[in-house]
């Protein structure tokens, strides 16, 4: 029985039970296992059992909301007064050890607000969420532990990351059985809507949204990371090494599966794998923590640019800044291709802002800051094509891209392009004027040659980059929309005058570049003489037919990395 009381009087009132959703064994993570102190199973059972039937009662599928909600109420009270069966065993274990009480009630109002259905609106707001019902319970266990307190921003970070990749497991099942959704909605929304976005067909308008989220994730799990060198207990650092392990090796099966057409789950030999790491702190081994450059440099690789190309000839040191700062391009062009709001981009976009005022402090945050700061001191580079950069992703991420006149189109590619080509050639070891201009120059060749050959695929999203005064000069009206530009049998005249351009900016090339710097801006030229190749396909296939993506062959890639080394 519950006890309640109104006014003086105590009134007893039957408990509102849940019929059990799932149990410990059903879980990625459960919150305890035999690596915990024997002293402490009891408590940590306690704890799992009023967080069990807290969630029960608001994942039920027959409670009512009004059930539901009274339900939570009632034990929420009975934390304050006892006389409930399924709260007296964790209240006996705060009045023993004074812990548990505040991560009780935050594992409420997370209840509460699933028992009202309320989806995750943003990223933001998916990250408040994890604040109620997944920090509490790693706060509970390191406290629980006596840890101290730089443990618990890893902690929370280790249990957000839990916490979102259990959402994203479950989200086809969450919307349809419980009308909730914990990837944010306005994501959701930009990429196509609710019901388009849970099609099993809809796999390739999902996958943009669904590896944000682990973008994300990634960050909250470069955190984590540092939660095994933090901890004293060598049983509970054990246990999060094993979780980490398992974290991982979720995320990465999310990255190549669809949780919509089938189950995402860890496998057998994934579990196997992950208790290594936790027996080998077990016997007195230590915790082994990635260094940032192998994180930043495994995300370059996994991006699959054939920029990377012209990066692996580099020195040691400086591929790793030029790994750094591709990282970089790579975040701030991601939120600006992702589907969501232009508010959200924006704000995003800030932020890297704010990332970068930090970097040049000195003061990164996750591995990718951390090694900007690196390639910032040891290169100098400037701040001033940091901020160019994010000028260029602020134009890409309005509604619609519209670019006015040819200068307006120098002045887009300086930004996106020009400043991403003078850091580079600082990093080469290629400084001053002439190195500069000469990026500049051959940054906008190569921006211009995406250009013509993305122009179809660029006005899907609505970006148009090519002038509109030249547009105009054709005879095509640009108030129109932009598919229906592009599409005038007109715009391939249009492209063959810039194209021309382009291709005299081609040939003057080899004499714009600094012959002091040829051996430094080998890197630069094997990029130089790769797009110049896939250039001329794109004039050789002309821009009647833009269907074929001109592509360059293992054979031609190999010749162009050979020619990069002859005077």
């Amino acid at each position: 029985m519950t006890v309640s009381q109104t006014g003086g009087e105590r009134i007893a009132q039957t408990p509102i039970i849940a019929t059990p959703t799932k149990d410990a064994g059903g879980e990625n993570f459960p919150v305890g296992s035999w690596l915990l102190p024997k002293a402490l199973r009891r408590h940590v059972a306690a704890y799992y059992r009023f967080a069990r039937t807290a969630d029960d009662i608001a994942d039920s599928p027959t409670l009512t909301r009004e059930d539901k909600l009274s339900g939570l109420a009632a034990m929420d009270a009975a934390l304050a007064q006892g006389g409930d069966d399924r709260v007296d065993p964790i209240l006996a274990s705060i009045a023993e050890t004074g812990i548990g009480l505040a991560e009780c009630r935050d594992l409420l109002v997370a209840f509460n607000r699933d028992a009202r259905n309320l989806s995750c609106e943003s990223w933001d707001d998916l990250i408040d969420y994890c604040r109620h019902s997944a920090h509490p319970v790693g706060r509970y266990l390191l406290l629980i532990h006596g840890e101290d307190p730089d443990t618990l921003a890893p902690g929370d970070a280790l249990c957000a990351a839990f916490q979102i990749l259990n959402h994203l497991q479950d989200c086809g099942d969450d919307w349809r059985n419980l009308e909730r959704i914990y990837i944010p909605r306005r994501w959701i929304v930009a990429a196509g809507g609710e019901e388009r976005f849970f099609e099993p067909a809809a796999a390739d308008l999902r996958r943009p949204v669904l590896n944000r989220c682990l973008d994300g994730t990634d960050r909250l799990i470069e955190t984590a990371c540092l939660l095994p060198g933090r901890l004293k207990s060598r049983g509970l650092k054990a246990e999060v090494s094993v979780m980490l392990s398992l974290v991982k090796a979720l995320a990465e099966r999310l990255r190549h599966g669809d949780p919509i057409q089938s189950r995402v789950k860890l496998t057998r030999g994934d579990f196997a794998r992950a208790l290594l790491p936790g027996l080998k702190v077990l016997a007195g081994g230590t915790p082994r923590l990635t260094p940032d450059k192998d994180i930043v440099a495994a995300a370059v690789a996994h991006a699959g640019s054939s920029f990377t190309k012209g990066m692996q000839i580099l020195p040691r040191e400086r591929r790793r800044a030029m790994y750094a700062l591709y990282g970089f391009c790579r975040a701030v062009d991601d939120i600006v291709d992702a589907p969501a709001p232009v508010d959200d981009k924006r704000a995003e976009l800030s932020a890297w802002s704010a990332e970068l005022d930090r970097i040049y402090d000195g003061q990164g945050n996750y591995a990718l800051g951390r090694e900007l700061v690196d390639a910032v001191r040891r290169y100098g580079l400037p701040r001033d094509e940091f901020d160019l950069i994010l000028e260029g992703m602020m134009i890409d991420a309005a509604p619609v891209v519209r670019i006015a006149d040819r200068q307006g189109l120098s002045d887009y590619a300086r930004r996106v392009a020009g400043a991403v080509g003078v850091l580079s050639c600082r990093i080469f070891g290629a400084p001053g004027l002439e190195a500069k201009n000469f990026a500049i120059y051959l940054g906008e060749t190569l921006q211009l040659t995406n250009i013509l050959r993305d122009v179809d695929e660029d006005a899907t999203i609505d970006r148009l980059y090519l002038p509109l005064d030249m547009i105009r000069a054709a005879g095509i009206s640009t108030d129109q929309d932009t598919k229906a530009i592009v599409v005038d049998p007109r715009i391939v005249g249009v492209c063959e005058a810039l194209a021309a351009e382009v291709t005299e900016r081609y040939r003057l090339l080899p004499d714009r570049t600094p012959r002091a710097y040829w051996r430094e801006l080998r890197s630069a030229r094997i990029m130089q003489m790769a797009y110049g190749l896939v250039f001329r396909k794109l004039v050789t296939r002309g821009w009647r037919q833009r269907d074929l993506r001109p592509r360059l062959t293992k054979r031609e890639g190999l010749s162009t990395l050979l020619s990069s080394y002859r005077r």
